[in-house]
């Protein structure tokens, strides 16, 4: 199977605000995860590709199946679009028990052997003839997600499907919804504004910002290489910085802030051109005063004074000031095992390689420091 969609919506509120999305990805057997803040346009997406949302203009194509196309003047019905949709709130049918609602979606009526198998594949045996009131939330979920299902969708529509369950329920929801992954062959579409779910369930990442696309590619990629400082600070690297560049060496540039750092080779870059420059929070090596330093991180070293410290249970944040105002993120044993506590000045490595080059400089050139 294989969805494309190239859509431009428009919208006006009462205040003559307008909201304008346009949009254009495709993908094929994978899991696209749609991330981004609240009121980018996600759901508005899915809205549009489910047909409960009408596009000004553009395309929708599933397969050589046409759901809309606005110069062919083609817009098939909700109805008519094999497309199985998991809304926020499930959308159970409160009167109907769990049998009930998985075949209500059925158009040939009850099929006892369809209804089995969404039975095992989502654990749920023994629950058919409870009513929604009566299930934990993430039953109602794998409830909700076998009645998508067992309409044999040609594109599953997921709309932030963890946002009310509990952690240890989301966890497994995760899991499961990775298995489900590789027991169907169809496209499927996840939108979240959660960084880890996004990392850690997409195949491709759209990054949406205002009702547009900024950057498309694997998580990996935008995540150790975003392409603005609105992505940046979306996958979490906080640590956002301005300069220009000093020196173009074989091996890599230098770039004058506040401070002078080395960061790796980028291909056009002129010495005077004005950049923005980042680092992952988990990127950010304390050195330890006992050992001495390693030729890896021997370079872009600088002090900081320990001002706040957050535990994250696994993980501690540390804001530093100094050389660089920094936030720093390290697993609980290292923090332990260093000792460290608030008001206490630290040596740190920014490893060359870690560090990421933004060509985008803001608008605002007044913006004092070197911090953004």
């Amino acid at each position: 199977m294989e969805l494309q969609v190239s859509i431009c919506k428009k919208l006006t509120n009462r205040t003559s605000n307008e909201f304008i999305l346009d949009a254009e990805f495709e993908c094929r057997n994978e899991m696209i995860v749609l991330f981004g803040p609240s009121g980018a346009g996600k759901t508005l997406t899915l809205d549009c590709i489910a047909g409960l949302e009408h596009p000004d203009a553009g395309c929708i194509k599933v397969n050589s199946t046409v759901y809309f196309d606005s110069e062919k003047n083609i817009d098939i019905s909700p109805q008519k679009r094999r497309v199985g949709y998991l809304f926020q709130n499930y959308a159970l049918f409160p009167h109907l028990t769990v049998e009930e609602n998985i075949l209500f979606g059925m158009s040939s009526g009850k099929d006892s052997k369809e209804l089995e198998r969404m039975l095992d594949i989502f654990e749920i045996h023994g629950l058919e003839k409870r009513y929604p009131s009566q299930l934990s939330g993430g039953q109602r979920q794998r409830v909700a997600l076998a009645r998508a299902l067992i309409t044999k969708p040609q594109i599953l529509l997921l709309d932030e499907p963890f946002s009310s369950i509990d952690h240890i329920t989301r966890v497994r929801l995760r899991r499961d919804l990775k298995k489900i992954r590789e027991m169907i062959e169809i496209p499927i579409v996840l939108i979240t504004h959660n960084p880890v779910e996004a990392y850690t369930m997409a195949d491709t990442l759209v990054v949406y910002r205002h009702g547009g696309i900024e950057q498309i590619g694997t998580p990996k990629e935008i995540f150790a290489r975003p392409k603005s400082r609105n992505v940046a600070r979306l996958v979490g690297m906080n640590n956002i910085f301005k300069g220009k560049v000093l020196e173009i060496r074989e091996d890599g540039v230098v770039i004058q802030g506040r401070e002078k750092i080395t960061a790796p080779a980028v291909q056009d870059l002129k010495i005077g051109e004005e950049v923005i420059w980042g680092i992952r929070p988990d990127h950010v090596m304390v050195l330890r005063e006992d050992r001495s330093i390693g030729k890896a991180v021997e370079e872009n070293i600088f002090s900081g004074r320990i001002n706040e410290i957050v535990s994250k249970g696994a993980t501690y944040l540390l804001f530093t000031e100094g050389d660089l105002d920094l936030e720093i993120e390290m697993p609980s044993h290292v923090f332990e095992r260093l000792c460290l506590e608030q008001g206490r000045t630290i040596r740190v490595s920014l490893k060359k390689s870690a560090i990421h080059i933004i060509r985008e400089f803001p608008k605002d050139r007044n913006i004092p420091g070197d911090l953004l």
